[in-house]
């Protein structure tokens, strides 16, 4: 049904395929398939451009998928098709294209994982990881595997996160593909520091950043690098921490990465603001933020937002406190962080 000029959705509650689709409704479903998927790719390869480009397979005739001049366009065009574009990966899933739903959850990771969209960033992959195993492909299973991981350590679902990452760490290993096996080390370090392990977090970070210099993946080495300082930070070690941060930093700088940037930037605040430089904290998550709205990743936003207030008030701005942790309550409300609202929360009201 047609929403706005140029927009349609499907319907909330449409009939259920017949079992025998006739060949020009299947040919039409190809089409709507590979426009969505097409323009999805090109979304996210404007937002990211450091994101390698997918195999993705030709077009039918008569399919033009949309194009993008902005990160802002992309990151609309992204929000704004939420609801077909998973009517289509559902379809592409019960029509047997199971390259399309695999392409479609890679193509849309990043953006869930940006606005914090959990539920769904679980649900494609469930359906991705799936077709993957069935289509046999190594790659497409640890990728799969990893991001399943990612998703349910989100959610909070800890014990089921190590289950798809270290089943994704064997897959990569059997098949010694040093890339795979850093992201899946990389996301593991991850799921760890959500748990509260940041002694294991911090090993298998090192671990990725050691696995992408092989692979010579440099973008994803300084997000690796910037997770080792992260947690050499959280563990007691500045000068560890410093020394990672700033070769992430560097890094980033030099590939255009601003994604990096931006993380690198935020555990630079963190780190200043454990050691009582509060205004080159201030600064420091400043300069985060700003990348982080440039590229749309409210979910990461909302951490620095979150430390930008513990500094304010730290330096006596208990108006600007108040103004960036209402912010950071809002945006983790929306993202269903309830307990880091809830802390920030409760600063709030001391702080009234």
């Amino acid at each position: 049904e047609r929403t706005a000029p140029g927009r349609y959705r499907p319907r909330p509650a449409p009939p259920a395929h017949p079992a025998g689709v006739r060949s020009g409704d299947g040919a039409a479903l190809r089409r709507l398939a590979g426009h969505y998927l097409h323009t999805a790719h090109h979304a996210d390869r404007v937002i990211a451009p450091h994101h390698p480009p997918l195999p993705l397979a030709p077009l039918e005739p008569g399919c033009t998928p949309e194009s993008f001049v902005s990160r802002e366009a992309a990151l609309a065009w992204l929000d704004e098709e939420h609801h077909p574009l998973t009517a289509v990966r559902e379809s592409a899933r019960d029509s047997g294209q199971r390259w399309t739903v695999f392409h479609l959850a890679a193509c849309l990771n990043g953006h869930y994982v940006r606005r914090g969209h959990t539920a769904l960033q679980r649900a494609q992959w469930a359906d991705a990881l799936r077709a993957a195993h069935a289509l046999g492909d190594p790659e497409a299973q640890i990728t799969a595997h990893r991001y399943a991981g990612q998703a349910a350590s989100r959610a909070g679902r800890h014990i089921e996160a190590l289950a798809h990452l270290e089943r994704a760490v064997r897959i990569a290993e059997r098949h010694g593909r040093p890339g795979p096996q850093a992201w899946a080390y990389y996301i593991l370090a991850w799921t760890e520091e959500m748990a509260g392990q940041d002694a294991a977090a911090l090993t298998h970070a090192i671990c990725a950043a050691g696995l992408f210099a092989r692979a010579q993946q440099w973008t994803a080495q300084a997000d690796a690098l910037n997770a080792a300082g992260w947690y050499f930070t959280r563990l007691g070690d500045p000068a560890q921490a410093e020394r990672y941060c700033a070769r992430a930093l560097d890094l980033s700088r030099r590939h255009r990465y601003l994604g990096g940037q931006a993380a690198a930037l935020d555990s630079l605040g963190l780190l200043a603001q454990q050691t009582g430089r509060h205004e080159d904290a201030v600064r420091a998550f400043s300069a985060a933020l700003a990348h982080c709205r440039t590229l749309g990743n409210t979910y990461q936003e909302a951490g620095a937002l979150d430390r930008l207030g513990d500094s304010y008030a730290a330096t006596g701005r208990p108006a600007d406190a108040s103004t960036v942790w209402a912010g950071a309550a809002a945006v983790y409300r929306s993202q269903d962080r309830l307990r880091e609202a809830a802390s920030v929360e409760r600063r709030l009201t001391a702080l009234a």
